[in-house]
């Protein structure tokens, strides 16, 4: 008998437990109110696609070169390429010369210091830049091309006039990188 009391004690207990849930849940229900949105939300996604097309142009390297001035230089043959916005929105973007790892590997060179490097760089019809390629730590251009557009480069690159013995047998092969992001962001380092 008294475990019977013990069963029906317990019942009793579940019974009252699932009937305060209910009440708390009814009691809940009755004090909120939904509210509908009448604004109609939406998001809009659009499309970054940067494409760098280096097709028609020859290696980036300074292979068995040797130290000039930059009237000489000048007259190489520049290394061009094309940057296109396919995307539906305006981009960020930093374009950088980079050390080309296995350049160096299959050459089995020694890598020329970019303080040697002269550089002149041109982007669609501006005025070129010249300048020392250490001195920038390797970032040609920071802009921002519209949907829809493209931008046409040149560079060239040669050994500087006053550089000492020591830029001897060594060789530069770069590649040229692009960072890039939506034009509501900013660029990181």
């Amino acid at each position: 008998m008294e475990e019977k009391n013990r069963n029906n004690k317990s019942g009793f207990l579940v019974l009252i437990l699932v009937v305060l849930i209910l009440f708390i849940a009814v009691g809940y229900a009755a004090w909120t109110k939904v509210y509908n949105g009448e604004k109609e939300n939406s998001i809009d996604t659009a499309t970054l696609i940067l494409t760098l097309d280096e097709s028609n142009s020859n290696e980036i390297a300074l292979l068995n070169t040797v130290p000039v001035s930059d009237t000489k230089g000048l007259t190489f043959r520049p290394y061009t390429f094309k940057l296109k916005n396919s995307g539906t929105i305006a981009a960020k973007y930093r374009l950088r010369i980079i050390n080309y790892e296995k350049g160096y590997t299959n050459d089995g060179c020694s890598r020329l210091d970019w303080s040697n490097i002269r550089y002149s760089f041109k982007k669609n019809n501006e005025v070129a830049t010249i300048g020392n390629l250490g001195e920038i730590n390797g970032v040609l251009n920071i802009g921002e091309i519209d949907a829809l557009e493209t931008n046409t480069y040149s560079l060239i690159l040669w050994i500087k006039s006053d550089a000492t013995n020591e830029v001897m047998n060594q060789h530069f092969h770069g590649m040229i990188k692009v960072d890039a992001i939506q034009s509501d962001q900013e660029l990181d380092d």
